[in-house]
This record gives C-alpha cells, sequence and structure tokens, in this order.
C-alpha cells in the first residue's frame, strides 16, 4: 500500500465511522447516505491510487472500483474473494454486474452528479427549492436496506472499508 492509498483509506474510515455512529443514532437518512456515499468514493480512490496515478476527480469512482477487484489478475482476485467472501471470481464479477444500479444510484446522489434531483445535501431543484434532504424519504436508502441486494451491497461496503488493507 503506497502512501496516498493510507491517506484516503484514513478518510473513507473516519467517513464509515461516522456512518455507523448515525446510523446507530437513527438520523435522517439523508445525513447516513452522505456519510455513506462518501465513505465509498474514498474506498474507492483508496483502491484506485494503489497504481501511483491519481484517480479521476469524481464522485463515480465506487463502480469503477468494484469492476478493477472483479478483474483482478489471478492472485489478487483470489485473495479478493477471500477477504469479501466469495467462492470464485466468477461469483464477485457476476455480483458486480448484479449491483451495478444500486452503485450507480448510490454515485448519483452526490451533489455533483444529482443535477436538480434529490441529493442528501442540498435542497432542490436549486433555482426554486421545493424539497430538502432532511424531509426527504429516498429511494435508494430503502433499496440498500430492504432488499438482500442492498443489504449485502452494504456489509460489503463494512468489508471494503475494513479490510482494505488485506486486498490493497
Amino acid at each position: 500500500m503506497n502512501s496516498a492509498q493510507t491517506l484516503w483509506w484514513t478518510q473513507a474510515r473516519s467517513d464509515y465511522a461516522i456512518f455507523v455512529l448515525l446510523r446507530r443514532s437513527g438520523t435522517q437518512e439523508c445525513h447516513l447516505l452522505h456519510y455513506l456515499q462518501m465513505s465509498t468514493e474514498k474506498i474507492s480512490k483508496a483502491y484506485l491510487w494503489r497504481s501511483g496515478n491519481a484517480p479521476p476527480k469524481a464522485h463515480t469512482g465506487f463502480l469503477r472500483f468494484l469492476k478493477a477487484l472483479a478483474s483482478a489478475q489471478y492472485a489478487d482476485s483470489r485473495r479478493v474473494c477471500r477477504v469479501f467472501g466469495f467462492g470464485r471470481a466468477k461469483d464477485l464479477e457476476q455480483w458486480v454486474a448484479s449491483v451495478q444500479q444500486l452503485v450507480r444510484s448510490l454515485q448519483d446522489i452526490a451533489p455533483a452528479e444529482a443535477g436538480n434531483g434529490p441529493n442528501p445535501e442540498y435542497p432542490w431543484p436549486h433555482e426554486a427549492p421545493t424539497d430538502c434532504p432532511a424531509e426527504f424519504s429516498f429511494e435508494m436508502w430503502k433499496d440498500l436496506t430492504g432488499s438482500g441486494q442492498g443489504r449485502k451491497l452494504m456489509e460489503f461496503i463494512g468489508q471494503a472499508i475494513t479490510r482494505f488493507d488485506q486486498y490493497a
């Protein structure tokens, strides 16, 4: 693990710790989604820094990260599968394909990606606000907590952050 990866991982762990704390306190979905999205963005950048080159400065790296894990070279794929509890690389690859839409939805709630739609930080639409995050029920949160795929993705995110040193 290089020094840039360590810095991004440290921040991802910090953001994720706030997510866990807020979830236990029963706070609004907007805050949970904000910290969850930020932690996935940062763990993705931590992994993508392994090349020694800066990943794109964007909020859309989580899917890129998952695809990179799923396409790891043979030795890496065995380690990645072991860390995340997948029997075979093909199982991980199929799972990543099955959660792509959910992952895109999580990436797309970042204000820079959401445009004038729902996001966890600012009232929308910008020019004439009619909704605010603190009072909004996010379909994304229901998808993450109310479905098997969503709960598996949430578990995966926690493992990706807490076990980063095992697969980085």
